[in-house]
């Protein structure tokens, strides 16, 4: 543990002259910035010299938290270079450009895509979604730029449903306590959406569609007056805004139910503290979520009626994703979290949300209805 914590630097209030964060800017400025960019290149071209991106790096070393836990990134830079050592390098510094020359016609243009049609766009340029996306993120590392400055927004992933209106500018608002058990999906663009609380005292996350289209089936908000969220897994950008703007807007609580595991709490870290890949971004869709579970006592206590057979022994993932999180944990300095993490190694095992539901004598609803009056999170 003491070795990953010196992979981070520790502050208790950051300097802004410290950091790296992405700014939001109008495009006029982005276009120019690119055009900044473009003449660099072709002036060292013209005057032999080997051209180069200078980017903001995003790893745990250039990591920063300030005095909330949330994450930045320094001022530790890192460059691309055309005529790189190898060819993998030279081909990463073409497809950054690739990805401006893209922006740069969408923003003159005055449009927007998804990241999933800007891999399309360029899918003959690119091995896959995920290669387009690391790119992306390279081009905010270079410009400073936010995605939505770029003309780049999240693909559509997540859903909300629950004590809440959803209205998209021109359409009629829609309540998301009534419909499909799928709930609203939650678009790429949602800087044009008003979220009106319907009754709401809580919000509530959930790690998992399937316990997402669960929770809905049993209309868990008629008996814990709540906004349902889910992130299908990993949040996308968008299921993050809309948590951030939720929080800003309505100041409810917001409650997070993640698998018994370390891919579960790495989860609930990236809602609370942001995520090393979202880069120079990660920080402006923090929030102040609360870990309701699964924890280690709902399955271990003396009255729990979680089945052993639905527990299951780690795997090498999970030791990996594990040694990760402990420097983040042990910033957070709650004796709680560390407790979890303490037990969770000790005992060596993990369990899905599914396993609370998994016994005939209690439902996950009531589980969770339970947890929350007692305020059984932290």
């Amino acid at each position: 543990m003491a070795e990953n914590c010196r992979e981070e630097e520790r502050v208790s209030a950051c300097q802004a002259e410290e950091l790296s964060d992405a700014r939001h800017l109008p495009k006029e400025e982005v276009i120019r910035l690119i055009e900044n960019l473009a003449q660099a290149f072709i002036t060292s071209i013209s005057n032999g010299q080997d051209p180069q991106l200078v980017l903001v790096k995003r790893s745990q070393k250039n990591v920063i938290r300030d005095s909330g836990g949330r994450l930045h990134l320094g001022r530790n830079k890192t460059v691309k270079k055309l005529f790189a050592r190898n060819a993998a390098g030279a081909g990463r510094f073409a497809k950054i450009w690739q990805v401006l020359a893209l922006i740069q016609r969408l923003l003159a243009e005055g449009k927007v895509v998804t990241q999933r049609e800007g891999y399309y766009t360029l899918v003959n340029h690119f091995k896959n979604q995920s290669e387009f996306n690391a790119t992306l993120q390279d081009v905010v590392a270079l410009t400073g730029c936010t995605r939505a400055s770029l003309g780049v927004h999240a693909s559509s992933s997540g859903a909300i449903a629950g004590l809440v209106s959803w209205k998209m500018e021109g359409s009629d608002p829609i309540n998301c306590s009534t419909g499909t058990t799928a709930g609203i999906q939650i678009p790429g663009v949602t800087d044009k959406v008003t979220l009106t609380n319907l009754g709401a005292r809580y919000i509530l996350v959930v790690e998992k569609d399937a316990i997402f289209t669960y929770l809905c089936g049993q209309r868990i908000w008629d008996t814990l007056p709540c906004i349902l969220v889910t992130g299908c897994g990993y949040p996308p950008l968008s299921v993050r805004m809309v948590l951030k703007r939720l929080e800003d807007h309505l100041q409810l609580p917001i409650l997070g139910l993640f698998d018994y595991n370390p891919h579960g709490l790495r989860i609930l870290l990236t809602y609370k503290h942001g995520s090393t890949q979202m880069g120079t971004e990660a920080h402006a869709y923090a929030t102040d979520i609360k870990w309701l579970g699964v924890h280690h006592d709902d399955i271990f206590d003396s009255d729990s009626t979680v089945l052993q057979s639905s527990l299951q022994p780690w795997c090498l993932s999970d030791r990996r994703v594990f040694s990760g999180l402990t420097a983040a944990i042990e910033h957070m300095g709650d004796p709680l979290y560390m407790r979890e993490i303490r037990m969770m190694a000790e005992k060596n095992v993990k369990a899905e949300i599914e396993a609370l539901n998994n016994n005939g004598f209690d439902s996950l609803e009531n589980r969770i209805v339970r947890k929350v009056l007692r305020k059984g999170y932290f």
